[in-house]
C-alpha cells in the first residue's frame, strides 16, 4: 500500500508569491527603474562682496569765504562746458581774506616742492615727521628740567617747523595728496579773483555739478590709479570709517564738476576672490548704497596679492543716480551670468569630447550633444548647441524646458521606448 503524499498547504502559498513578487518589484527597481528629473531654465551668478572706493574725474576750484555767492546751478545738475555757474560779489572783507590765503597757499606750494609731498603722498614721511616732533618735544622736556633756557627758543622753532609740516600733509584743512600741478592752478584761480579778472565762474568740462567736496579729489583721481597701492587704500576707507555717525566734517569752500560717464572703483579683495578676474574681463557691479543698482564694468587693473588680499580696479561707463556723493560703497561683483537649463550633474554623458544628456522625447530615448556653462557636484547649466556645432554633431534633436532628463543614463540607451512615457 503506497504512502499517501502529504499536499502542500496553500496556506505557505500565498506569502511565497508576495515574497517573489517583492523581491521583482525590488529587483527592478534597484536594476531597472529609470529616475528622470525635470528641466528647468535659470540664470546663474558668480559672485563676491567687497567694499571699493569711488574715482572719479573731478575738476575743482576753490571758492574764497567772506563773499556772497550767487548760484546759477543746483547740486546735481548736468552742465556743459562754458555754462555759468555762480556769480562772486566782491567786497572788502574778500580781497583781504584772498591775499591772505594767495600767501599761505605760496607757502604750502614751495613746500610740496621741497618735501616732493604729491608725489609720495602715501610714503614714509608722515612716520619721519612724527619721530621729529618726538624728539623735539623730548628736547623741550630735558631743557626744562636741566634749566638750559638758551636751548629753548630753537627748540621750539624746530617743533613749530615740525608741526606745521605736518599739518601740510595730513592736518586739518591740509592739501594732502594733491599734486603740484593742482594747487597751482588753484592759486591761479585765486589770484584772479583777487586782481578783479573774474567775478564769474564758468563750467570748464562736463559732467555733474557738486558743492560738497570730500577732500580725496585730487587723490582719488583717474590720473594716479597707476600708484595705487593696497595699504594706502585701506588707510582711506578706515579714514572714512572712523568718522564718527552724524558727526559733520568741517565745510570745503569749493566746487566741482564730475565727469559722470567714466568713473572707477577700487576694491580690496580676498585673492580667492580675484582667480577669475583678468584685465578687460567684462562683470557687473551692484552698488547697495543705491538699492543695489547695477552698473556693468570692466576689471582695469588687478594688482599681484598682498596677505592673501588684492587690490582690482573697475572701470564703469555708465551714469549713476547722485554717484557724485558716493566714496565708499559696499559692492556685489557679478563676476559671471549663465543663463541657460538647470539639470543635475549626474545626468551629463561624457562622450569623448563631447557631453550630452538622454532626454525623452515622445516615449523615446534620445541623446542630445549640449554645451555646459558652469557645474558643481549637484547641478549644472546647460544650453542646446548652435545650428553649426548641432549639424556638426549630427543631432537634430534639442532640450526645451519642462523636458524629462535622465538620471540614470547607465540603464538605458538611446531610441529606447519608454513605455510608460508614452
Amino acid at each position: 500500500m503506497k504512502p499517501k503524499r502529504k499536499r502542500f498547504s496553500s496556506i505557505y502559498i500565498f506569502p511565497i508569491i508576495f515574497t517573489v513578487i517583492c523581491i521583482s518589484y525590488i529587483f527592478r527597481f534597484l536594476f531597472f527603474n529609470i529616475e528622470t528629473d525635470i528641466v528647468q531654465y535659470e540664470t546663474r551668478e558668480n559672485v563676491a562682496a567687497a567694499e571699493g572706493l569711488v574715482v572719479r574725474s573731478e575738476w575743482v576750484t576753490p571758492l574764497p569765504a567772506g563773499v556772497l555767492i550767487d548760484y546759477k546751478a543746483e547740486e546735481g545738475e548736468k552742465v556743459y562746458f562754458g555754462k555759468k555757474i555762480l556769480e562772486i560779489i566782491k567786497n572788502s572783507s574778500s580781497d583781504a581774506y584772498l591775499e591772505v590765503k594767495i600767501k599761505q597757499m605760496e607757502e604750502r606750494i614751495n613746500e610740496v616742492k621741497q618735501s616732493e609731498v604729491s608725489n609720495n603722498f602715501f610714503s614714509q614721511d608722515k612716520e619721519k615727521i612724527e619721530g621729529r616732533i618726538e624728539e623735539n618735544v623730548q628736547a623741550l622736556k630735558s631743557a626744562t628740567k636741566s634749566g638750559a633756557m638758551e636751548n629753548l627758543p630753537k627748540i621750539k622753532e624746530e617743533l613749530v617747523a615740525s608741526l606745521y609740516k605736518k599739518s601740510l600733509i595730513y592736518g586739518s584743512g591740509s592739501f594732502f595728496g594733491k599734486n603740484l600741478d593742482s594747487l597751482v592752478k588753484e592759486k591761479a584761480t585765486l589770484e584772479s579773483i583777487y586782481k578783479n579778472n573774474i567775478d564769474d565762474i564758468f563750467a570748464q568740462t562736463t559732467g555733474i555739478i557738486s558743492y560738497q567736496l570730500d577732500g580725496y579729489e585730487q587723490i582719488l583721481n583717474p590720473l594716479h590709479i597707476k600708484s595705487f597701492k593696497l595699504d594706502s587704500m585701506k588707510e582711506i576707507m578706515n579714514a572714512i570709517k572712523s568718522k564718527k555717525p552724524g558727526k559733520e566734517d568741517e565745510p570745503v569752500n569749493g566746487i566741482k564738476i564730475v565727469d559722470n560717464y567714466e568713473w572707477y572703483v577700487c576694491s580690496i579683495m580676498d585673492e580667492s576672490q580675484c582667480a577669475d578676474l583678468k584685465a578687460r574681463k567684462k562683470v557687473k557691479l551692484a552698488i547697495e548704497e543705491h538699492g543695489n543698482a547695477v552698473v556693468n564694468a570692466e576689471v582695469q587693473e588687478v594688482l599681484p596679492p598682498e596677505n592673501k588680499q588684492q587690490l582690482v580696479v573697475f572701470k564703469v561707463n555708465e551714469h549713476v543716480r547722485d554717484f557724485h556723493k558716493l566714496r565708499l560703497v559696499k559692492l556685489t561683483v557679478i563676476k559671471d551670468s549663465f543663463e541657460g537649463f538647470a539639470v543635475p550633474t549626474e545626468c551629463l554623458i561624457a562622450n569623448g569630447e563631447e557631453t550630452g544628456v538622454y532626454a525623452v522625447k515622445y516615449g523615446l530615448v534620445k541623446y542630445i550633444p549640449v554645451k555646459v556653462l558652469t557645474k558643481d557636484k549637484e547641478s549644472a547649466i546647460i544650453r542646446n548647441l548652435n545650428s553649426e556645432e548641432a549639424q556638426l554633431k549630427g543631432s537634430s534633436s534639442s532640450l526645451k524646458q519642462f523636458d524629462e532628463v535622465i538620471l540614470t543614463v547607465d540603464r538605458v540607451k538611446e531610441n529606447q521606448v519608454l513605455s510608460d512615457k508614452i
